[in-house]
């Protein structure tokens, strides 16, 4: 994907302005294209026209997000749940462990990184406090983090939960499929968080090793869909029983006896309940949209990857000190969406760039410059300008 067709795009995006900012927010919050406004008055339209019989179109346009995350993820008939935030599937995901519903002598055991997402790292922060065992394993070193884990797991874990892109450094765990092999060879449920990969970095379940896992993701960032479209993947034939569940669940529970709480089989055990559907009429009609733009996956990744190199091997010339702006140790092509740079002063280069019309964000010292297919190469070039002034002042 080159420059031409960045610019080809961007007047696909004029309500986002896309030409006239230098959006390098592409990892946190992707400008919607132009015809997301139109899934958004379709939905008042069906509402207005339907009363509450619009829940058939609704959950149709549940089933298009579906479809296009099951075409991410290649498995066509995946049972997806679907929920407003990855922290709502993280609940139902939990709330499913045996552990939560039985009678323990031991405390409850969950191993996990300390490169996670805030909804997985909060939440299980707070259940220390509840006599639950969370065993960090630190990322870095990365070249040994799947044997790392892998070494935490035994007949006493109950869950495991990972990242497949690490959200503060942008860094792609390629061995997270060794770690799902072996929390299945222990009958140890394996959750990965794919939001960073989804729609930037092929994620082919298959090709990941990850068919025996649980994978949450959304479409706030790299699908361009906006917010209240996440989902949560469910292994094949897996059947659940979560204790956090909506009402929607019992839809495929034929006969349920008063007062009985059943679970319909893969991705109905998981459902929630009444929702806005405007996030899925959104998401529908982006999704349809990057189909009709041929935006497949392995497209947009060489489009981030060629924005990547050009963002790193720019600031790399600059020759500025590790101190000022250092650059990942790990290489290019295990990059994922986003650049992520070290340095002390990441809230300050935030507001300085902002200022001068380069949106981007920081998570503690990591600096993170995130493209997206509608910024050119142009506008790239631009950001590498203002970049290379500021530091001056601010390095």
């Amino acid at each position: 994907m080159s420059q031409d067709i960045a610019l080809t795009l961007q007047p696909h995006y004029s309500q986002f302005n896309v030409s006239e900012r230098i959006l390098l927010s592409g990892h946190s919050h992707q400008a919607w294209p132009d015809v997301a406004k139109q899934g958004l008055l379709n939905c008042f339209d069906d509402a207005a026209k339907h009363i509450d019989d619009k829940w058939q179109a609704a959950f149709e346009k549940a089933d298009r997000v579906r479809d296009f995350y099951r075409s991410l993820l290649g498995e066509p008939n995946a049972q997806i749940a679907l929920g407003a935030s990855t922290h709502e599937l993280l609940l139902r995901f939990l709330s499913d462990l045996n552990c939560f519903k039985q009678s323990m002598a031991r405390p409850i055991k969950i191993v996990t990184t300390d490169g996670e997402f805030h909804s997985l790292r909060r939440q299980l922060n707070r259940l220390k406090d509840l006599n639950v065992d969370i065993e960090v394993v630190p990322v870095q070193p990365s070249s040994t983090l799947a044997e790392r884990i892998n070494n935490k797991l035994d007949d006493k874990t109950d869950a495991v939960m990972v990242s497949a892109v690490f959200f503060g450094t942008s860094e792609i765990f390629k061995e997270v499929g060794l770690v799902a092999k072996a929390a299945e060879s222990l009958n140890i449920p394996c959750l990965v968080d794919a939001y960073h990969a989804l729609n930037v970095v092929p994620f082919n379940l298959k090709a990941w090793q990850l068919d025996s896992a649980f994978v949450v993701a959304g479409g706030y960032k790299y699908c361009q869909a906006g917010e209240g479209n996440c989902m949560l993947r469910i292994p094949e034939n897996y059947q659940g029983s979560p204790i956090i569940t909506g009402w929607y669940a019992e839809f495929d529970v034929l006969n349920q006896a008063p007062g009985k709480v059943g679970f319909g089989p893969g991705q109905s055990a998981f459902a929630g309940s009444t929702y806005d559907p405007s996030s899925h009429y959104r998401a529908a009609e982006v999704f349809d949209f990057f189909e009709e733009q041929h935006l497949s996956d392995t497209k947009l990744r060489e489009s981030s990857q060629r924005q990547i190199s050009l963002l790193w091997q720019g600031i790399e010339a600059m020759g500025l000190s590790q101190e000022c702006l250092g650059l990942p140790s790990h290489a290019i092509a295990d990059n994922a969406g986003f650049l992520a740079l070290t340095t002390a002063k990441a809230s300050e280069w935030v507001a300085e760039l902002a200022q001068l019309g380069v949106l981007c964000d920081s998570r503690g010292n990591q600096l993170r410059f995130g493209p997206a297919p509608y910024v050119t190469t142009s506008q790239l070039e631009q950001a590498l300008n203002v970049v290379e002034a500021l530091a001056k002042r601010i390095g």
